[in-house]
């Protein structure tokens, strides 16, 4: 009786193994969701970590910059805006001639 009993049990047992076991593959799935965005945001961070390092050591620009040595220019800037804004000024009033006429 005990024998019968027991395969009984089990047969419907087994019907709501299955469901459950549905429900589970969907809780499985949204965890391992979850743990592949904790994944690429880990790397990513060590990524940007490392990134970040060897920038440091081979981009001279930014707050250190007055720790450079200045070495002499070979263009003068300002020298040559003011030349451009004279030669604009000289041609501007020969254009007006041509179109004016």
């Amino acid at each position: 009786m005990e024998e019968e009993k027991i395969i009984k049990d089990a047969e419907v047992e087994t019907k709501k193994d299955v469901e459950v076991s549905e429900e589970e593959k969907i809780k499985k799935m949204k965890m391992d969701k979850y743990v592949e965005f904790l994944l690429i945001f880990v790397l990513g961070v060590l990524i940007g970590v490392a990134v970040k390092t060897e920038a440091a050591k081979r981009i001279t620009m930014g707050f250190d910059d007055y720790l450079m040595k200045m070495h002499k220019q070979e263009y003068n800037i300002n020298g040559l805006q003011d030349a451009l804004a004279e030669e604009a000024t000289e041609e501007a009033p020969a254009a007006e001639e041509e179109t004016g006429q």
